[in-house]
Order: structure tokens, then sequence, then C-alpha cells
């Protein structure tokens, strides 16, 4: 299929020995099976961890690949660990792969740190990691995700880190590296419901540090709620264009008192206000 430019193939009861036996198939052509392929979705297939090896086989078929999505095959740390270096070789190989989506697989902390090590960040700007801790004990290594994001080589626009048992602390301390990390524009920390008002008084500070809005900052999910901090909200929609929040925790003077001063700065846009749920967008109507 020298024409296909997206295959997907998700939820189709894939295993990694039906994986394997796929690639055998395509080995000792003279030309790459996918030369035109850009999006490959096998997201939802019980592959396993034993698949590292196949799958680097498959995107070495595909030079021109820019999107993967392993979502929910049953990865653990041990599929980063088999095999590690073919693997970061193949996902770097062509310097075309912009998207990788490994969220709802129990990767653990190790896995997380592994991910780090794996991944061409260089080129990466879109990074799904939501969902990967092995357990309510288990919290991704965020020191040393900082310190990766705070690199200059590292061109992530696009964050996701939703439900891992984040709390205050660890929003603090990714929330420092968002001066040194100019081309981050989206964060998605939904789902993390020990994160408080106090972590997005952490991330809009370093904001006004950096100088710079984030489009998107997706707190559904947490308990982000009043009283607020009037200092905290000054000139929220210039921090943030949009802001999603949902928690029952956010009552409706919390919410009149956001609108309020989102107001105060923006002449237009939306807000949208269902009970506990509050989105705002900067976005002209």
């Amino acid at each position: 299929m020298p024409r296909l430019r997206l295959l997907d193939v998700s939820a189709c009861h894939i295993t990694g020995e039906g994986l394997e036996k796929a690639v055998n198939a395509l080995k000792g052509q003279s030309h790459p099976a996918f030369p035109c392929l850009e999006e490959l979705d096998l997201g939802m297939n019980p592959l396993g961890d034993g698949v590292s090896e196949p799958l680097s086989c498959l995107l070495s078929c595909c030079p021109l690949l820019a999107k993967l999505s392993l979502q929910a095959c049953g990865l653990t740390a041990r599929f980063l660990q088999l095999h590690r270096l073919l693997l970061a070789s193949a996902l770097a190989g062509t310097g075309h792969l912009k998207s990788v989506c490994l969220s709802h697989n129990a990767l653990g902390s190790t896995g997380f740190d592994l991910v780090l090590k794996t991944l061409p960040l260089h080129s990466l700007t879109h990074l799904d990691l939501s969902a990967v801790r092995k357990g309510p004990d288990d919290y991704p290594p965020l020191e040393h995700f900082a310190s990766v994001l705070s690199q200059d080589e590292c061109s992530l626009t696009h964050l996701s880190l939703a439900a891992n048992g984040l709390t205050d602390s660890s929003v603090a301390t990714l929330a420092r590296c968002l001066p040194s990390c100019p081309t981050l524009v989206s964060l998605n920390l939904s789902g993390n419901p020990s994160v408080t008002s106090a972590g997005l008084h952490n991330i809009l500070m370093s904001l006004r540090e950096a100088g710079r809005p984030l489009t998107i900052l997706n707190l559904q999910g947490c308990q982000v709620s009043g009283p607020w901090d009037s200092a905290c909200l000054d000139g929220l929609s210039e921090l943030v264009q949009d802001l999603r929040l949902c928690s029952q925790g956010l009552n409706k003077l919390d919410r009149q008192a956001l609108k309020q001063s989102w107001d105060s700065s923006l002449s237009h846009g939306h807000f949208i206000d269902r009970k506990s749920k509050c989105l705002l967008s900067a976005a002209a109507p």
C-alpha cells in the first residue's frame, strides 16, 4: 500500500505475536512497505511488552511516520527495557515523528523515566502520558521530566499528564520549568484530584514570569476551587487562553469570581458555566 497515509487498526485484538508475524511478512522487501504512512494507531490492542522488537521493525518501514498511538496496549516498563536502543533508533530514525501517545499503560515511574530516554524529544511536539502510573503509591519522577523540558532541544508543545496522581507539590515542580520551556502551549493535568487551587496558582505565577500564555490549561477533575487570591487571578485571560475546570468544590461564588476576573481584562471570548463545570476561552465569538 504505497500511498497509504493513515492506518488505524486500534481495538482489533492484535497481539504481540500477531504483530510479529505481520512484520516478518514485510521483511526482505527492497523498498519500505509504507513509504507514505504518516499516522499509525495500534491503540487498545493487547500487544504486551514483548512487542518492542517487531514494533521497531515496523517503524523502520514507515519513513514518514509523524503520529504513533500505543494507547492501552498492556505495556509496562519492560516494554522500554527490552531492545530500548533499537526502539529509540527506530523512533528517531526519520526525524518526522511529532506525536506519541502511550496513555493508559502501566509504565510506572521506571517506565516514565525510560520514556524520556527513548523518545526523540528534540523533534516531538505532542506527548500523551495520561494514566501511566502502576498504582496509588506510584508517582511520575517530575523532577527529571522538568529538567528535560527545560533543555533547549526540547520541542514539546502539547503535554498530557492526566490521571497520574499528581499533587500540588508535583505541579509546582512542573510549573518551575515553564519559563524555560517556551514551546509548550497546551498542558493537560485533568483527573488529578490532589491538585488544588495552589497548583493553579503556581502555574499562573510561572506563566507571569515567562511572560507568555498557555493556549490550553485543562484542570478538570482537579480540586481547584475558591476562595481565590485576587492577585492570583489578576490578568487570568492573558495567562491562559482556554482554561477548563470541573470540580465538585467549585461553587457558584467561585465561578462568579472567575468570570469577573476573566471579563475585567477581556472584551470578548466565551464563559461556560454549568454547575461544577467551568470553561473559559479567550477565542473570539
